[in-house]
């Protein structure tokens, strides 16, 4: 009995030594503390339809980097346009921004904090290319955006519409005209264009420009040095007027009233148009969970038919990147956000979602989908890689031209005054800003 009380006393004075001081033997320890993070705040237009990509890019960030925390909030993309500006003006903007390379990074410059500190110590010469640095990162001999898309528009089309009726990708402008005919003839829309948000509109201008004029006068045009009204910008909007007389495009709804993905893409995925001019970010778009689609099964990719031979072949497309700007809370974090999103891993985790070439170079081949690769050699093809118009331009010029290709749309006859009417606009914009005061 007297042995039974002193085990079962030693027992409960074992059990309160250890409720009570975690073991009598080590005394009281502390419960390990945990990392206080840092917040990293991004303001982003992957937003809707567009979204693909950017909670993986995030979380990659976040996993890898436990004293910040990434908070990557989205704006619909085209109140991002001018949002951006009300947030720089406030003098209270978030630590980072996504934003469009080209002109619309160039409108904003004077406001960005430069980044070469960041090019030089993680030596991202070696990543990414001369030509995507000098198009998309260096703005006045300084660095300002780390690219993270690099996106490439072309012909996007159902594949068993196209074998149904014996369908070959057109590789020139007659072999499109003679798809769009045999399409028409069996009751398919040949060519579905969603412009109610008036930018898809543009890649057919760019694309007819860059494949009947060269790519130095289409500079021109963008920095003022050309007019719109000439013959060569005339001769293009006749050529795609050509499509329009065709019955190439929907009529109903008019491409003013459809939009690019909830309508244009949507006829593409049930069949009911065959092709789409878009870019690649709709791969993301019909491999997702709403169409689990797959890429060279349900649908493939051609680029822009050849026009005129004797042009140089020219990509168009788009590279988003990431701007710093000046006055954020958290400059520290977001240098080292910026550092990070610049590397492989980062930019993998971005192209697996968004369908986007990744611009980091070191990236391999054997990383990408078949479709993927099948891009980056167009691209390589190329001669030159040109961004879309409302990222050549600056951004009054972008809207201008946005509302000529929209009232084009509706009035295709009238293209003369249409041409006139933005070459006069565009003059006058670029003299004001050409003009000391």
């Amino acid at each position: 009995m007297k042995k039974t009380f002193s085990l079962l006393s030693l027992v409960v004075i074992t059990a309160a030594c250890s409720m009570l001081l975690g073991g009598c033997g080590r005394g009281q320890e502390k419960p390990a503390a945990s990392v206080p993070k840092t917040a990293v705040t991004l303001l982003h237009y992957f937003s809707g339809s567009l979204s693909g990509g950017i909670n993986e890019l995030a979380n990659e960030f976040n996993s890898k980097n436990p004293q910040y925390e990434l908070k990557a909030v989205s704006l619909d993309h085209e109140a991002f346009k001018t949002s951006i500006y009300d947030t720089l003006k406030s003098g209270n903007p978030p630590d980072l921004y996504s934003y469009w390379a080209g002109a619309r990074t160039a409108s904003i410059v004077d406001q960005l904090e430069p980044l070469d500190d960041i090019w030089q110590q993680a030596s991202l010469d070696k990543s990414f290319p001369a030509a995507i640095t000098k198009a998309a990162s260096e703005y006045g001999g300084k660095k300002y955006l780390i690219p993270i898309t690099q996106h490439y528009v072309a012909f996007f089309y159902n594949k068993k519409v196209f074998a149904a009726h014996a369908i070959k990708p057109p590789a020139t402008w007659d072999d499109l005209l003679s798809a769009c005919a045999t399409l028409k003839t069996a009751g398919v829309t040949p060519i579905s264009l969603g412009a109610r948000d008036k930018w898809p509109a543009q890649f057919w201008f760019d694309l007819i420009l860059l494949r009947t004029a060269p790519t130095e006068f289409r500079q021109a045009l963008m920095t003022g040095a050309a007019r719109f009204d000439d013959p060569r910008v005339l001769a293009a909007f006749a050529r795609w007027k050509t499509l329009i007389d065709a019955g190439c495009f929907n009529r109903t709804p008019h491409p003013n009233d459809l939009a690019w993905d909830s309508g244009a893409n949507e006829m593409i995925f049930r069949g009911e148009a065959a092709m789409t001019l878009m870019g690649t970010w709709t791969i993301g778009q019909f491999e997702n969970a709403g169409h689990k689609w797959r890429a060279g099964e349900d649908f493939d990719f051609f680029p822009f038919p050849v026009i005129d031979r004797d042009i140089p072949l020219a990509a168009l497309g788009v590279v988003d990147g990431l701007v710093m700007p000046k006055r954020g809370a958290n400059p520290v974090g977001a240098k080292a956000a910026l550092q990070h999103m610049a590397q492989i891993d980062s930019q993998k985790a971005f192209s697996r979602g968004s369908g986007a070439l990744a611009p980091n170079i070191r990236v391999e081949d054997g990383f990408y989908s078949d479709i993927q690769r099948r891009v980056r050699e167009e691209i390589a093809k190329s001669t030159s890689f040109t961004f879309n118009f409302d990222l050549s331009t600056p951004p009054p010029v972008a809207n201008l031209g946005l509302d000529a290709f929209s009232e084009f749309l509706a009035f295709p006859g009238s293209y003369p005054q249409i041409a006139r009417s933005l070459a006069d606009a565009a003059e006058a914009y670029f003299k004001s800003i050409n003009t000391p005061r």
